[in-house]
């Protein structure tokens, strides 16, 4: 049975249960169709007012049809004449060439019917089944091009495949009083992807089905125009502009249509194949000044500007609407109406706790969608996870908690971050002071004051429009600025994004963090085009970015990242924002190293302490040092935490080494040897790596390649002999 059917039947025996009727006869029929919007309309354009026809039958079915009513509440039965019309106008449908029943065919049926109430109404009216096929084969033959290239959202609304619409009544007042004009009757909505605009426009239709709209409306049909379906299968010059020419003509005949072309800016330039200038928009605007169509567009801010506004022309036949994104408050109640329709197709409850932390924490951690849009792929989400999990494990309740998973999966955030109460305590805060004093070594204060900063935080107590946190550390080189920041995303398991700030030395270097600027080569050109720093922001939205050498970088390069530290947000060349605000970001400078390291003058000749500070003040300015949340000073290592640096060297060289079977010991002659050959003063712990790599990794990279032994479990013992490394390897 077709769409259209059934909700006519439904309808009908309907009817006859509220009358008591032992049976569903052709006058319940007639009544439920007389009542389709579809038949009315096919019955105007006869000239034949369906209402008075419907008086006539429902005075019949009210007073007329006592014989079969009986006392009880019996379901009732069809008739064999109720029968018989459908088959026949089945049979008529499949001689036709058509694949689906149309009311139109069941009101042909009837007709035929000579010695029924329902046909001597119909023929009283002036509607025979004459008529009725001349009309019907003119349609055939022309074919209806509103059917073709338009989809009806009365039709769909009446099926109930269109929700409804919930809030927005300014709105839709807004619509109804602009097509109430006489002359530049239409609206564009403009807004951004997933506030509601379509929505707005089904729900229009919703509301008009269902008789709740203002009056001069009340009667309107709302079409989708299909602009794909227009242009596919056009061969030759002429046929794209005679089909909408056919639709236009179609709709100017009638006063109660509405045409809505959604992403209305596609319409400028379709059609006309890059040769002459008559394409849709141009076609459109003969139509829009008449006053004859009323038409309801949608597009973006962006695509407005871009292309729609270009057209002063046509700009100035529509009535700029502004669909803004909906308050929390108003999406909350959004999301309420549409969960009755997930929850149906899902076979599930939400909890009203679930919706409302859905339109809340889309609205925190989701900053680059829309709501409701948002907050509905959500509780979508969390639905669509309960329908693939298997019967035993299916929840038929979705909680918050499922919530705050799928946003989890979503946003690329931790699901500790986003719950507020956690269900046992984070082991990798508890023992991050604990790891990071094992990989950093002679740092205590300053790692003691970049993981305070981080309690914070991950206690929640952090301006949560604000990043994790915004550190610049400073001091000598091959102190451990560097590795601090990757051992921290280690052990807080988080990916570490590192940028060169050598690499940004140019002012025209910006360009490869946020984005070529308008006009200039590369804007908008895919990911290359939108710049390195947005490209890994949006990837992983909750890391710990490490801008190393930070003083090298030219100025205005620093100063796009005043917005990023104030607001945790940063802005691409082409308008685009990206969040930032999981994000850990740390800075490391040498500034003020080489000036600490002379000596004043004067007796004593002590050297200068507070150079890195001093150094820090005199480069960056005033509104950077305040965004920070710390400046880390860290000092120079002493032997001891140099002996420390180098038993780590050696212990990672044997993480590896034992990759191929092969274990490094070492006596403590060669951690003292190592000292002495591998740390300089000035240059820190990094020298200290050439050596191992020169004295200890090359020879013993040539043992493990070329020995007589090969796949066999090896020991490489290392030694000092005459001041110099002796490597020594034994097989079992």
């Amino acid at each position: 049975m077709a769409d259209k059917i059934e909700p006519i039947v439904k309808r009908a025996f309907k009817l006859a249960e509220e009358h008591r009727h032992q049976y569903v006869t052709l006058e319940h029929l007639l009544h439920s169709l007389l009542r389709d919007r579809g038949i009315g309309s096919f019955l105007k354009e006869m000239k034949v007012d369906s209402k008075d026809v419907l008086q006539e039958v429902d005075y019949y079915v009210l007073n007329e049809m006592n014989d079969i009513k009986i006392d009880s509440n019996t379901k009732p039965k069809k008739t064999n004449t109720l029968e018989r019309v459908f088959n026949r106008a089945f049979t008529q449908s499949l001689f036709t060439g058509k694949n689906k029943l149309d009311p139109r065919d069941l009101l042909l049926s009837i007709l035929a019917e000579q010695h029924s109430p329902a046909s001597f109404y119909l023929q009283r009216n002036k509607v025979s089944k004459e008529i009725l096929i001349e009309k019907l084969t003119e349609e055939d033959e022309d074919g209806s091009a509103l059917d073709t290239f338009c989809d009806n959202f009365n039709e769909l609304a009446i099926l109930k495949k269109i929700d409804p619409l919930i809030g927005r009544e300014l709105e839709v007042d807004q619509l109804a009083q602009t097509i109430a004009r006489r002359k530049k009757n239409n609206v564009i909505m403009v807004g951004d992807p997933g506030v509601g605009k379509t929505a707005i426009v089904e729900g229009l239709a919703r509301l008009i089905v269902d008789n709740n709209v203002p009056d001069i409306i009340k009667e309107n049909t709302v079409y989708n125009l299909d602009i794909g379906a227009l242009l596919a299968g056009t061969k030759y010059r002429g046929d794209f502009e005679e089909r909408l020419k056919a639709v236009l003509d179609e709709l100017e005949e009638r006063d109660d249509a509405i045409l809505f072309i959604d992403e209305i800016h596609m319409i400028m330039g379709a059609g006309a194949g890059g040769n002459g200038s008559m394409d849709v928009a141009n076609m459109l605007k003969p139509a829009l000044q008449k006053g004859k169509l009323h038409c309801i567009g949608s597009t973006t801010q962006e695509e407005y500007r871009q292309h729609f506004e270009k057209d002063r022309a046509l700009v100035r036949r529509f009535q700029k609407l502004t669909i803004d994104e909906p308050s929390i408050e108003d999406a909350k109640k959004i999301i309420r109406g549409a969960s009755e329709h997930y929850a149906e197709f899902f076979s599930l409850t939400y909890t009203e706790q679930a919706l409302d932390a859905a339109v809340d924490l889309s609205a925190q951690y989701l900053l680059d969608k829309k709501l409701p849009d948002k907050a509905i792929d959500l509780i979508d989400a969390a639905g669509a996870r309960q329908r693939i999990t298997p019967d035993h494990k299916r929840k038929l309740i979705v909680d918050t908690e499922e919530i705050k998973v799928e946003l989890s999966k979503i946003a690329k955030i931790p699901l500790d971050t986003i719950s507020h109460k956690e269900v046992e305590q984070d082991k990798s805060i508890i023992e991050l002071e604990q790891n990071l004093k094992t990989k950093v070594f002679g740092q205590d204060d300053a790692l003691q004051v970049l993981l305070d900063s981080l309690y914070i935080s991950k206690a929640g107590l952090k301006d949560p429009k604000k990043p994790v946190g915004c550190y610049l550390f400073t001091g000598p080189t091959g102190c451990g600025k560097t590795e601090t920041a990757r051992q921290l995303a280690h052990y807080m398991d988080l990916p570490l994004v590192k940028f060169d700030m050598s690499e940004y030395q140019e002012r025209h270097a910006v360009s490869k963090l946020i984005g070529a600027p308008p006009g200039y080569v590369g804007y908008e050109d895919g990911s290359v085009g939108s710049g390195a720093l947005i490209n890994e922001l949006e990837e992983k939205t909750n890391c710990v970015l490490l801008l190393d050498e930070v003083e090298k970088a030219h100025l205005d390069v620093l100063n796009i990242l005043l917005q990023f530290m104030d607001d945790g947000i940063i802005t691409a060349s082409n308008g685009k924002t990206v969040s930032g605000r999981h994000v850990t970001l740390i800075m490391t400078s040498n500034l003020g190293a080489a000036k600490a390291e002379e000596r004043s003058i004067g007796f004593g000749g002590s050297k200068h302490d507070n150079a890195h500070e001093k150094a820090v003040k005199k480069f960056f300015s005033p509104e950077f040092r305040n965004r920070l949340d710390a400046t880390v000073n860290f000092n120079k290592l002493s032997i001891e935490n140099v002996k420390q640096v180098a038993i780590k060297f050696i212990n990672d060289l044997n993480i590896l080494s034992k990759q191929r079977e092969i274990d490094v010991v070492y006596k403590p002659i060669v951690i003292d040897w190592l000292v002495e050959k591998g740390y300089d003063e000035v240059m820190g712990a990094r020298p200290m790596q050439r050596v191992i790599n020169n004295e200890i990794k090359r020879p013993l990279a040539k043992e493990m390649l070329f020995r007589k032994n090969f796949g066999k479990k090896g020991t490489a013992t290392l030694d000092i002999v005459d001041d110099k490394i002796k490597l020594d390897m034994f097989f079992s």
